[in-house]
């Protein structure tokens, strides 16, 4: 256990920074309430009150730099009217990481679902099930899977706050850097600062929820793969005490579900915010770059945009992939199963077998948008189609409203735009 709680560790520490995890002691996740009465006669401590203080602290703030953005569109100190584009896209951004760091902060504040999402782990590796079937608790693709998204991820925020710090002090990029600190004025030194420390907050809370889900997905994935082999290495090989084992990996499998379960309930409007914002920001980021490459681009504003658009392609579709893996391997064992060879089976053994089939058969096993859509490689296919005809359909609209509204006209256009990419 303790071993479990050290290899999470470096990322519970940096979703803590970013104001995106806090000590709770309380449980809503429907498959972890076995678990609360031990979790409830733990007493609370400060450094856990201060954590939940800091996450509040961080919500306030990035609810409230939306609010101090939105005027930008029609005032300013130094207001220019023509980067309008840039500055949907700043709006977006701004509030796609508001609502990530407010969904996180429900999500640890009522559900707890890090440390049940531990325990649970904790419980697949180490039962006498998993010491029956041999699986390899100390596995430690899991652990180097995490540390390598660990790292990805933070050179990810260095970069785009190094960047977008430079970018502020250097001029090499005006627009760039009257959008961002518009209302405020671009010439001030405190304001610049200000604007790079929250782009630093900004660029923590845009990432690491990534790579949250990535660790918890992968460690899923991985756990499921020990099932596929365990039946490969004995059901198939007509091993006298097959059925034992089909009977431990049905158990096996129901624990994984639950651990997808609570993963779900947790990520489930996260990944909706994503999937939203994320493609409304991608389309806005390809009309400014059309429309400055057909003028006389600026390299180093091109190389930025272009750096934000490839993340906000990349990120939803990360999280695609790993969702759709895990859905892929919670439901592959089902071709296996069929191959069992059932002479001499009695009624116990076919009556957990059809059990374990019915379940795989049964509905989709995975993680979801909003608890409505599961995330299938299917789901993924349809999505890129229906974005795409989407964006083929209304960008000449969005490009009309673009030339010809006038900046209050816009702003009040806003939503709808983003509803139709």
């Amino acid at each position: 256990m303790a071993s479990m709680r050290t290899h999470m560790r470096p990322l519970h520490t940096s979703l803590a920074l970013f104001g995106l995890s806090h000590g709770s002691n309380s449980s809503l996740v429907e498959p972890a309430k076995a678990f609360d009465a031990k979790a409830n006669s733990k007493p609370p401590h400060l450094l856990s009150k201060v954590k939940k203080v800091y996450c509040l602290f961080v919500c306030c703030v990035l609810s409230l730099n939306v609010l101090r953005y939105i005027p930008s569109f029609w005032v300013g100190i130094d207001f220019v009217p023509h980067p309008t584009a840039l500055r949907i896209v700043v709006l977006v951004w701004f509030i796609e990481n508001a609502v990530s760091s407010i969904v996180l902060f429900v999500f640890f504040e009522n559900k707890n679902h890090f440390e049940r999402y531990v325990q649970q782990y904790i419980t697949v590796i180490s039962d006498d099930i998993s010491k029956y079937l041999k699986t390899n608790p100390a596995c430690q693709k899991a652990k180097r899977s995490m540390i390598r998204a660990l790292v990805v991820g933070w050179i990810i925020v260095i970069f785009n706050a190094v960047t977008v710090g430079f970018l502020l002090f250097s001029n090499l990029t005006p627009d760039v850097t009257v959008t961002l600190c518009n209302p405020l004025s671009h010439k001030s030194i405190p304001v610049k600062i200000f604007i790079s420390v929250l782009f630093l907050l900004l660029s923590g809370v845009w990432v690491f929820p990534v790579v949250l889900h990535y660790s918890l997905t992968t460690a899923i994935e991985i756990r499921f793969q020990e099932l596929h082999e365990v039946i490969e290495n004995t059901a198939l090989e007509d091993c006298p005490n097959r059925f034992e084992t089909l009977k431990c990996v049905r158990y096996k499998h129901l624990q994984l579900c639950k651990m997808v379960e609570t993963v779900d309930q947790s990520l489930s409007y996260y990944v909706a915010n994503v999937y939203l914002l994320s493609i409304g920001t991608a389309c806005f980021l390809i009309y400014d770059l059309i429309s400055k490459v057909s003028g006389d681009p600026n390299i180093t504003e091109m190389i930025v945009l272009l750096f934000w658009l490839a993340c906000s392609f990349i990120m939803p579709f990360i999280i695609s992939i790993k969702s759709a893996k895990v859905h892929e391997k919670a439901h592959g064992l089902s071709s296996l199963i069929m191959d069992v060879n059932l002479d001499g089976a009695t009624m116990q053994d076919l009556a957990h077998i059809n059990l374990l089939v019915a379940k795989l058969h049964g509905p989709s096993i995975g993680l979801s948008v909003l608890g409505i859509i599961t995330i299938t490689k299917e789901m993924i296919l349809t999505h890129h189609h229906f974005t795409t005809m989407i964006k083929r359909n209304h960008s000449t609209h969005i490009n009309d409203v673009i030339k010809n509204s006038n900046s209050m006209k816009l702003a009040n256009k806003i939503i709808i735009i983003i509803l139709f990419s």
